[in-house]
Protein backbone atom coordinates (compact mmCIF):
# COMPACT_ATOMS: atom_id res chain seq x y z
CA UNK A 1 0.00 0.00 0.00
CA UNK A 2 1.06 3.27 -1.06
CA UNK A 3 1.82 6.32 1.66
CA UNK A 4 0.39 10.03 1.62
CA UNK A 5 1.91 12.07 -0.75
CA UNK A 6 3.70 14.73 0.95
CA UNK A 7 1.36 17.86 0.58
CA UNK A 8 -1.61 15.37 2.29
CA UNK A 9 0.90 15.04 5.05
CA UNK A 10 0.78 17.28 8.43
CA UNK A 11 3.79 19.58 8.39
CA UNK A 12 6.00 18.49 12.04
CA UNK A 13 7.35 21.69 14.42
CA UNK A 14 10.07 20.47 16.98
CA UNK A 15 10.23 22.38 20.34
CA UNK A 16 13.74 22.30 22.26
CA UNK A 17 13.35 23.04 25.79
CA UNK A 18 15.31 22.92 29.15
CA UNK A 19 14.26 22.19 32.35
CA UNK A 20 15.03 24.21 35.71
CA UNK A 21 15.20 21.95 38.19
CA UNK A 22 16.51 20.44 41.35
CA UNK A 23 17.24 16.51 40.05
CA UNK A 24 16.83 14.90 36.99
CA UNK A 25 13.20 14.25 35.58
CA UNK A 26 11.83 11.04 34.09
CA UNK A 27 10.98 11.19 30.54
CA UNK A 28 7.37 9.52 31.15
CA UNK A 29 6.74 12.17 34.05
CA UNK A 30 7.69 14.43 32.00
CA UNK A 31 5.42 13.68 28.74
CA UNK A 32 2.46 12.65 31.41
CA UNK A 33 2.73 16.07 32.96
CA UNK A 34 2.81 17.81 29.29
CA UNK A 35 -0.57 15.63 28.61
CA UNK A 36 -2.20 16.83 31.74
CA UNK A 37 -1.13 20.16 30.83
CA UNK A 38 -2.94 20.08 27.63
CA UNK A 39 -5.67 18.35 29.14
CA UNK A 40 -6.27 20.93 31.65
CA UNK A 41 -6.02 24.30 29.48
CA UNK A 42 -7.79 22.81 26.10
CA UNK A 43 -9.92 19.52 26.98
CA UNK A 44 -9.97 16.72 25.25
CA UNK A 45 -11.09 18.29 21.48
CA UNK A 46 -8.41 20.76 21.87
CA UNK A 47 -5.73 18.62 22.55
CA UNK A 48 -6.69 15.64 20.90
CA UNK A 49 -5.06 16.50 17.16
CA UNK A 50 -1.86 17.84 18.60
CA UNK A 51 -0.01 14.56 18.07
CA UNK A 52 2.58 15.31 20.80
CA UNK A 53 6.00 12.67 21.52
CA UNK A 54 8.71 13.26 23.25
CA UNK A 55 11.93 12.67 20.64
CA UNK A 56 14.72 12.85 23.19
CA UNK A 57 15.14 13.78 26.46
CA UNK A 58 18.37 13.23 29.02
CA UNK A 59 16.59 14.36 32.26
CA UNK A 60 17.00 18.03 31.43
CA UNK A 61 17.33 19.23 27.66
CA UNK A 62 14.96 17.36 25.09
CA UNK A 63 12.85 17.82 21.79
CA UNK A 64 9.05 17.57 21.79
CA UNK A 65 7.89 16.99 18.18
CA UNK A 66 3.97 17.90 17.43
CA UNK A 67 2.23 19.27 14.65
CA UNK A 68 2.79 22.78 12.92
CA UNK A 69 -0.97 23.54 13.90
CA UNK A 70 -0.76 22.46 17.66
CA UNK A 71 2.49 24.80 18.20
CA UNK A 72 1.06 27.50 20.19
CA UNK A 73 -0.79 24.88 22.27
CA UNK A 74 2.00 22.76 22.88
CA UNK A 75 4.41 25.94 23.61
CA UNK A 76 1.50 27.21 26.48
CA UNK A 77 1.01 23.92 27.99
CA UNK A 78 4.88 23.20 28.11
CA UNK A 79 5.63 26.95 29.95
CA UNK A 80 3.06 26.32 32.62
CA UNK A 81 4.05 22.82 34.13
CA UNK A 82 5.34 23.47 37.66
CA UNK A 83 5.61 20.26 38.83
CA UNK A 84 6.66 16.78 37.27
CA UNK A 85 6.06 13.94 39.96
CA UNK A 86 7.67 15.21 42.95
CA UNK A 87 10.07 17.73 41.23
CA UNK A 88 9.14 21.04 40.90
CA UNK A 89 10.63 22.56 37.41
CA UNK A 90 10.86 25.44 35.69
CA UNK A 91 10.45 24.78 31.74
CA UNK A 92 12.52 27.19 28.97
CA UNK A 93 11.85 26.75 25.53
CA UNK A 94 14.55 27.14 24.00
CA UNK A 95 13.25 26.63 20.13
CA UNK A 96 11.49 25.51 17.35
CA UNK A 97 12.50 24.33 14.37
CA UNK A 98 11.06 22.23 11.63
CA UNK A 99 13.50 19.23 11.47
CA UNK A 100 15.14 17.48 14.08
CA UNK A 101 18.52 17.50 12.78
CA UNK A 102 18.63 20.95 13.14
CA UNK A 103 16.69 21.46 15.93
CA UNK A 104 19.57 19.47 17.54
CA UNK A 105 22.17 20.96 16.49
CA UNK A 106 21.03 24.87 16.50
CA UNK A 107 19.62 24.71 20.52
CA UNK A 108 20.85 21.39 22.40
CA UNK A 109 24.16 20.72 20.84
CA UNK A 110 25.29 24.97 21.12
CA UNK A 111 24.33 24.42 25.35
CA UNK A 112 26.10 20.93 25.94
CA UNK A 113 29.35 22.51 24.17
CA UNK A 114 29.61 26.41 25.88
CA UNK A 115 31.21 27.33 28.83
CA UNK A 116 31.35 29.27 31.40
CA UNK A 117 33.93 31.55 30.38
CA UNK A 118 31.81 31.89 26.82
CA UNK A 119 29.36 34.11 28.42
CA UNK A 120 26.52 31.77 27.36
Amino acid sequence: MKGLPPALKRKKRYVAFELICEGVVDGGEFLSALWNSMLSLFGEIGSAHCDIRLEMFDGRRGIVRCNREALKKVKVALTLISRVGEIRVIPKILGVSGTIKKCRKKYLEVLRDASASDGI
